[in-house]
C-alpha cells in the first residue's frame, strides 16, 4: 500500500497520483427484508468518483487493466461519518498481502459530512484498485453494503466495517482457507481492536464445519462469502431502517449454506470498541422493531432448517443473546417504567408466536429465570433481581425440603414461581418454610458466634483464631448449586 506523504496532508494525493476511474453502480434491493429485493430496482442518488458522465452500469476497468490477474475478494466498506477511524481501516485492507489485481476494494460513502467522503477520495487517487461510490444517506447500513456488492466483481466478498481493521494476512488466509475446503461462508476469528480479547468457546480451535448453534453466536457482517453461492441464493440485506440487518443476511447465509467454517488459528478481524458511536446504525432502539427483526430471523431458522432440534438450539440462542439482553441488570432496572412495560410486553408477543415455554429448559438457569419472569409479566421482580446482581448485593436463599427458594422482592406471583425442577422463586415477604434441623443448627452457630467475635478480637491470638474462623465459614459468593443439607445460603446471580 502506498502511505501518505509523512507530515502531508492525507487529503492531498502525492506527485504520481494515478487516474481514477469510475466504478459501476448496480441496482440495489427493497421492499420486504425476508425477500430478496428486485435486483433490477433503479439505484439513484449515487455519483462514482470522480469521472463525470460515465455510465454507472459499465464495469470499471480497475484491477485487472494493470495487472491481468482476476479479482479474487471484493472488500465492501460503508462509510458514514467515520473520519477518525477511515485511515486506519483503509491501511490495514490495502495491506494486505493480495496484490492489487487479486484485491479490490469499493468504498460506499453514504452522505457523510464530517470529510469521510474526501478521504476516500484522496485514497482512491492513490490506490487503482479502490472504488468510491458516492451516495445520499440511506440512514442505515444495509443499502451501501447492497450497492458496493453489486458494484464489486470478486470471487469472494468480505463485509468489513469503516472503524475496524484486517490482520495483515487476513484476506489471504481465509481465501486460501475457503478454496481449499469449499467453504461458502468462512467466519474469522474476532478480537478487540484495544485491550483483551473476552473468552469464547466459538473461537477455540478452527472448525471447517462449524456447528450451526455455534456459529450463531457471531451474526455480524465480518466474514467471507462465496459470491457465487450469495447470487444463487439471492441473498441480499435488507435496506430501510431496520434494526438486525445484519444478522438477517447471516443469519439466511448460515442456514442455506453448504458449508460454513471458522477460522479461529488468528485474530484476524480487530472489531473497534467506539465509545461515540458514531456510526450508521447508533440511534436509539426501538423495541417493536427489534422484537420484529428477531422474529425475522427465527422465521428464516424454521424455514431453512430441517433438523428441529438443531432449530431449537439456535432459536434459543437467538433468544438468549438478542432478546433477554435487555433484561441484564445494567439495563432494565435503569429504563423509565414506560419503556420497561414496553420490552415485556413485545418480548412477551415475541414469546408468545415464536419461542414456546419448552425452550426455557434450553436455557441456562440465570436467563431461564429472566424468560420465565417475562412470560409472567413480573416487571417489579426483575428489577428488584437486575438491581441486586448489579450491585452485587445477594438474595436469599433457603433450602426447603429438596428444592431452593429464592427469596425475591416484589415478585406478584403466589405463593411461588417455579423455574426449574428444584428451584423456584417466592416473595421476598413471604415465609421461607419450616427450617430443618441442620438450618437451626446454622442459625445457632451464627448467634454464638456473633457473641464471640467482640471478645475474640480483643488480642493478637484471638485475631488469629478469628481469622481461621472465617475462612472456615466463609460464605460462597457466586453459588448457583446448593449443598445437601437445611443451610441458608445466599445466591449471587450473575
Amino acid at each position: 500500500m502506498t502511505s501518505p506523504t509523512k507530515g502531508g496532508d492525507p487529503l492531498e494525493p502525492p506527485p504520481r497520483a494515478q487516474e481514477h476511474t469510475g466504478a459501476r453502480v448496480h441496482p440495489t434491493k427493497g421492499g420486504d427484508p425476508l425477500e430478496p429485493p428486485p435486483r433490477a430496482q433503479e439505484h439513484t442518488g449515487a455519483r462514482v468518483h470522480p469521472t463525470k458522465g460515465d455510465n454507472p452500469l459499465e464495469p470499471p476497468p480497475r484491477a485487472q487493466e494493470h495487472t491481468g490477474a482476476r479479482v479474487l475478494i471484493s472488500v465492501v466498506i460503508p462509510v458514514y461519518n467515520t473520519r477518525p477511524y477511515l485511515a486506519e481501516c483503509l491501511d490495514s485492507v490495502l495491506a494486505q498481502d493480495l496484490s492489487p489485481g487479486e484485491l479490490e476494494v469499493v468504498a460506499v460513502d453514504d452522505g457523510s459530512t464530517d470529510g469521510s467522503g474526501e478521504l476516500l477520495d484522496a485514497y482512491a487517487e492513490r490506490h487503482r484498485n479502490l472504488s468510491v461510490i458516492h451516495q445520499a444517506n440511506s440512514g442505515w447500513p444495509g443499502r451501501p453494503r447492497n450497492v458496493g456488492r453489486a458494484a464489486s466483481r470478486g470471487e469472494y466478498v468480505f463485509f468489513a466495517d469503516s472503524d475496524d481493521c484486517l490482520a495483515p494476512d487476513a484476506l489471504r488466509a481465509m481465501y486460501d482457507f475457503a478454496v481449499k475446503h469449499g467453504s461458502d461462508v468462512v467466519v474469522p476469528k474476532v478480537v478487540p481492536l484495544d485491550g483483551p480479547a473476552r473468552p469464547s468457546s466459538l473461537w477455540r480451535r478452527t472448525r471447517v464445519d462449524a456447528e450451526l448453534p455455534r456459529v450463531i453466536q457471531t451474526l455480524g457482517p465480518w466474514k467471507l462469502f462465496r459470491r457465487e453461492y450469495l447470487d444463487e441464493q439471492d441473498i441480499w440485506f435488507p435496506e430501510g431502517k431496520r434494526r438486525l440487518e445484519d444478522g438477517i443476511f447471516v443469519t439466511r447465509a448460515y442456514v442455506t449454506a453448504r458449508r460454513v467454517s471458522v477460522l479461529a488459528d488468528n485474530g484476524y478481524y480487530r472489531k473497534r470498541d467506539q465509545p461515540d458511536q458514531g456510526n450508521l446504525s447508533s440511534t436509539p432502539v426501538d423495541p417493536e422493531d427489534f422484537a420484529s427483526s428477531i422474529a425475522a430471523m427465527i422465521e428464516i431458522v424454521r424455514r431453512h432448517c430441517p433438523d428441529e432440534a438443531v432449530a431449537d438450539a439456535v432459536v434459543t440462542t437467538l433468544y438468549r443473546r438478542k432478546a433477554l439482553k435487555w433484561f441484564l441488570p445494567d439495563r432494565f432496572p435503569r429504563y423509565r417504567p414506560e419503556l420497561r412495560e414496553t420490552w415485556i410486553r413485545v418480548i412477551r408477543n415475541l414469546q408468545d408466536t415464536h419461542v414456546p415455554p419448552r425452550l426455557d429448559a434450553l436455557l441456562p438457569l440465570v436467563p431461564r429465570t429472566r424468560s420465565v419472569l417475562v412470560r409472567r409479566g413480573e416487571v417489579a421482580a426483575l428489577v428488584s433481581l437486575g438491581a441486586a446482581q448489579h450491585a452485587g448485593r445477594p438474595l436469599e436463599a433457603v433450602l426447603v425440603g429438596r428444592s431452593l427458594e429464592l427469596r425475591v422482592p416484589g415478585l406478584a406471583t403466589r405463593p411461588a414461581l417455579t423455574i426449574a425442577p428444584g428451584f423456584r422463586l417466592v416473595p421476598a415477604e413471604a415465609s421461607p418454610g419450616v427450617l430443618t434441623a441442620a438450618a437451626v443448627r446454622s442459625r445457632a452457630v451464627a448467634g454464638v458466634v456473633r457473641l464471640l467475635r467482640p471478645v475474640v478480637r480483643r488480642t493478637r491470638w484471638g485475631r488469629r483464631f478469628w481469622a481461621q474462623v472465617r475462612r472456615m465459614l466463609r460464605k460462597p459468593r457466586n453459588w448457583q448449586t446448593w449443598p445437601r443439607g437445611g443451610k441458608r445460603q445466599y445466591l449471587r446471580l450473575r
